[in-house]
């Protein structure tokens, strides 16, 4: 009974994985839109890949990926912010009235 259960439950064909294979699909589809801006150059070349070699991937590993890019993106843009600040507040000084 209980291999039933663990074999349904793991099918490539169960619902709730499906749904989870197309979100995390959905997700590497938009990283590779948006390119290497705002990757350092290590995670650069994970985008130099072809996307389809990306989505060919088991699962767990397409979720890493994803995992992966999502976080350094968003770690390269918080560390680039007060820099992308102080080069604001010189090209575009406040007027004085």
């Amino acid at each position: 009974m209980w291999e039933h259960r663990n074999s349904v439950q793991h099918l490539e064909d169960n619902v709730q994985l499906r749904e989870c294979s197309r979100l995390v699909n959905d997700g590497i589809h938009s990283q590779f839109d948006m390119g290497p801006t705002d990757l350092p150059k290590v995670v650069q070349r994970m985008l130099a890949v072809k996307r389809r070699t990306v989505l060919n991937k088991p699962l767990v590993n397409r979720e890493e990926w994803l995992k992966l890019v999502r976080m350094e993106r968003t770690a390269y843009r918080r560390a680039l912010a007060p820099q992308r600040r102080i080069l604001h507040g010189f090209f575009h000084p406040a007027q004085a009235p």
